[in-house]
């Protein structure tokens, strides 16, 4: 399991109000699997930064393919935590 697995279906669940969030996996899409639209991906980037600590996400550099699926979101939370920490 990819570190921020759980934060990142922590904060899907919380958005699109699942009861359980046990059919998500890493390769669960976003958009053609949930349906999440230009809106709602917004939602996931503001409760992602609320919830990872040092997380900040700059909507206008992101791409659609790092917020493609469950699995690329941890992806690009761990490279941006990574580099927000000092060494």
């Amino acid at each position: 399991m990819k570190a921020h697995f759980a934060q990142v279906v922590e904060a899907i669940r919380d958005i699109l109000e699942f009861q359980s969030a046990e059919q998500l996996t890493e390769d669960t899409l976003l958009e053609t699997d949930l349906g999440m639209d230009s809106g709602l991906m917004l939602e996931l980037i503001m409760q992602l930064e609320d919830s990872v600590e040092g997380l900040v996400i700059d909507q206008a550099s992101i791409s659609y393919e790092e917020f493609k699926s469950v699995g690329s979101v941890c992806d690009y939370i761990a490279a941006r935590v990574q580099i927000a920490e000092p060494a």
